[in-house]
């Protein structure tokens, strides 16, 4: 089944949308999304023209508030897969901000061009009781095209819900990342892929 990256884009976009907003207190996941829904949205709203002009000021924004709601660590290693485990911590750790950091820069344009005509709509959430580990599924609204289902897949981290994966029509983003970045480390090395990913030179495109 093919997966494509514009689906890809869209869907981290509406992630940043929809888990922006900070918890005081233990919620629900998908409490946690719809009530952070439109936090971003407004913040791009109100600077649209500011972040247009500045990309450094709008990566900058979407690093500080949105980025908190993802679980770097547990992503950087779910992507690097095998490789983390003969990976040194320094490389551990350049590699978790230099992805986090590539994301931001393949979808940050999108968000931008998106942010006012993209809408999520949420499915009931079906979570046992005292479970720490759901995915909080949805579906992303686009004028005249299908709609794209897409999950969160969150856990609890010191008691906050935080994203590892986002499943877009029950594909893992995580392993069509992982799939092509492991490939890039055997044949170039994980250093060589983490100065290239830190440079901005590498733009991972998920396997179809």
């Amino acid at each position: 089944m093919k997966i494509n990256i514009s689906k890809i884009i869209l869907s981290l976009s509406a992630a940043l949308i929809a888990f922006s907003a900070q918890a005081a207190d233990v919620k629900a996941p998908d409490q946690v999304a719809q009530e952070a829904t439109g936090q971003i949205q407004q913040l791009l709203k109100d600077n649209h023209a500011k972040y247009k002009a500045d990309n450094k000021l709008y990566y900058k924004t979407v690093n500080d508030v949105v980025v908190p709601h993802f679980d770097v660590p547990y992503i950087g290693r779910l992507v690097l897969g095998r490789n983390a485990k003969t990976a040194t911590e320094d490389q551990r750790t350049r590699f978790q901000n230099a992805f986090k950091d590539m994301l931001i820069r393949s979808y940050a344009n999108v968000m931008l061009d998106n942010y006012d005509s993209v809408k999520v709509s949420w499915q009931p959430l079906r979570m046992a009781a005292g479970a720490t580990d759901v995915t909080v599924n949805s579906s992303l609204l686009r004028d005249g095209k299908q709609p794209v289902p897409v999950g969160f897949v969150m856990h609890l981290v010191n008691n906050d819900w935080k994203i590892y994966d986002i499943t877009v029509e029950n594909i893992s983003v995580v392993i069509n990342f992982r799939t092509q970045i492991n490939a890039e480390i055997q044949k170039s090395g994980l250093d060589s892929v983490i100065t290239r990913m830190e440079s901005g030179d590498y733009s991972a495109k998920p396997k179809s």
